[in-house]
């Protein structure tokens, strides 16, 4: 299947429980990118962050949420943190023109992450970028051209409001945004847009099967339209920026601010509802070239359990 085949797929109705067996992986590549907390050894003692500060400004439990490394054909995650490289920027995207870039110089609640007169410098920059941003990407292009891929999806979690928001109860952020560069409806100009409209509302229509109570607060393209991922890598495949708000699991009761841990089983719930969403997905598609037992699905997720070592 071709990229334009893989773009402009035909419609078919959705049908969430084929009664058919597991055959192979899904045709999908998964990306991670801020799910690490780790701060490099060798900048430690610049950095002026705490655990505490890192935690927030990364996207908490997104590897044990997204841990489909054995269901789907490739799967990448980073274990840097965001706030020392930041993998969804681009790489020209520096401080001070943006504070938030690839390399920042602020958190995103606009705290400082190095001490004074230790911000990396041109050089520092670049050996950053070498060790950490360039390979990501790297590997992400040696995946692309799998005429088996259906698409890719660039996974994240959200601030339940803005930061820094004065007015929180009247500007809340939706509970799941998916985004292809786009407008609410997944329509743009066909050059600019990561992914078909017909694949971006397909994956929200299986979301929001999973989650039903939620459906209304699925949308797309709202806050957020895409990041440098989804964007750099679509002219050869299709891409989704997938947005999972955090008062999904960092809210009572599954979350204890004190010790910045989740219910494990919240986390469990969560990844088997976006594991069964995924494969609905690429079974409606049409890309699949194999069967799904949902059933067989949800028990293996069940009893294979996250990696503790992913919060």
């Amino acid at each position: 299947m071709n990229v334009l085949d893989r773009k402009k797929c035909l419609k078919l109705p959705i049908s969430p429980t084929p009664d058919v067996k597991i055959g192979a992986k899904l045709p999908l590549l998964v990306s991670v990118p801020h799910g690490g907390y780790t701060i490099p050894l060798d900048l430690q003692p610049n950095v002026s962050l705490s655990y505490s500060d890192i935690f927030p400004d990364s996207d908490p439990y997104t590897r044990s949420i997204y841990s489909f490394k054995n269901e789907v054909i490739y799967y990448h995650d980073a274990v840097i943190a965001r706030a020392i490289v930041d993998l969804n920027r681009r790489e020209d995207d520096l401080p001070p023109h943006n504070r938030d870039g690839v390399i920042k110089s602020h958190t995103i609640f606009g705290k400082k992450i190095y001490r004074d007169g230790t911000q990396p410098d041109r050089q520092k920059i670049q050996e950053l970028l070498e060790r950490y941003y360039h390979p990501y990407h790297n590997r992400l292009q040696e995946n692309l051209d799998d005429p088996n891929l259906l698409c890719g999806l660039d996974c994240h979690s959200m601030l339940e409001y803005p930061p820094g928001d004065d007015f929180r109860d009247d500007n809340p952020r939706p509970f799941i945004c998916l985004s292809n560069n786009g407008d609410e409806f997944g329509e743009g100009e066909e050059g600019e847009l990561t992914c078909s409209p017909y694949l971006l509302n397909l994956l929200a229509d299986c979301l929001r099967h999973e989650f039903p109570d939620e459906a209304k607060n699925i949308v797309l393209n709202t806050p957020f339209k895409g990041g440098q991922i989804s964007v750099a890598h679509s002219k050869e495949l299709p891409w989704i920026q997938v947005e999972l708000n955090r008062r999904a699991y960092l809210k009572n009761p599954w979350f204890d601010p004190a010790t910045l841990t989740v219910d494990i089983k919240r986390l469990r719930e969560l990844r088997q509802k976006f594991l069964l969403s995924f494969a609905a997905f690429c079974y409606e598609a049409g890309s699949m070239q194999f069967s799904i037992d949902y059933a067989n699905l949800l028990s293996h997720n069940k009893t294979s359990g996250i990696p503790l070592s992913y919060r």
